[in-house]
């Protein structure tokens, strides 16, 4: 995408007050699709429900959750405006969204439907609301949720709340970075002894039975549990 066609774009998006909605939802989908949106995260959304989920979008827009990772539930989250995000699935390329019963699923082109209101709760988990869609009787927010066998729930749902842990979902990012969190215990007599001058020829190591057990070297590694 040229710059100029992006400068036409934004000063578009500027006048998005006298737009209609089919126009402001193109120009949005233009941008989506040309990488423009900011606060791209690429990762997995783990849903606390029963045994655990991971959030998955198929080619064939179906949407549910699977225990076990899996290429379907890489996604990418990229904000829209201030709180409000999309969900893009990495593998099947169709955007999340609920239609306006409640009912999720994914589609080729991003629309008011795909936007959603993320909001960071106490226990560190997130929940994701529609921003369009609600009780507008109530006022209720319709959330995105799994029931505990990983199908998607209805967010018209009376039983899906904020406070349900089937909303709750946390966030996994940054896949790709694996650092290596750990220590290492050594022997405090080889730690003692001082390197050898670069001069001095090796000296041959000759084994002596002194009667001490050869500690070998055991590395720890911490574990994280989420939930």
């Amino acid at each position: 995408m040229n710059v100029p066609l992006l400068l036409l774009l934004l000063f578009q998006l500027s006048r998005s007050a006298v737009l209609t909605g089919s126009e402001r939802a193109y120009l949005e989908h233009q941008l989506v699709a040309e990488g423009r949106v900011s606060g791209r995260r690429t990762g997995r959304l783990y849903c606390r429900v029963g045994i655990g989920f991971h959030l998955q979008i198929h080619p064939d827009g179906r949407v549910n959750g699977s225990h076990e990772p899996n290429p379907l539930s890489v996604l990418e989250l990229f904000a829209v405006s201030q709180g409000v995000i999309g969900i893009r699935g990495v593998f099947s390329s169709r955007f999340l969204a609920m239609n306006k019963r409640g009912r999720l699923h994914a589609t080729e082109s991003f629309t008011d439907d795909c936007k959603f209101r993320e909001r960071f709760q106490e226990n560190s988990y997130n929940t994701y609301a529609s921003v369009i869609h609600k009780n507008h009787h109530t006022g209720r927010e319709w959330f995105v949720a799994l029931n505990k066998r990983g199908k998607a729930k209805m967010g018209s749902s009376p039983r899906v709340k904020s406070q349900h842990v089937s909303t709750h979902f946390l966030p996994r990012m940054n896949l790709h970075e694996k650092t290596e969190q750990g220590f290492t215990i050594t022997d405090k007599e080889q730690e003692k002894q001082p390197p050898p001058h670069p001069s001095t020829p090796p000296i041959p190591k000759i084994a002596v039975n002194t009667g001490k057990n050869n500690r070998p070297v055991v590395k720890y590694w911490p574990k994280f549990r989420f939930g």
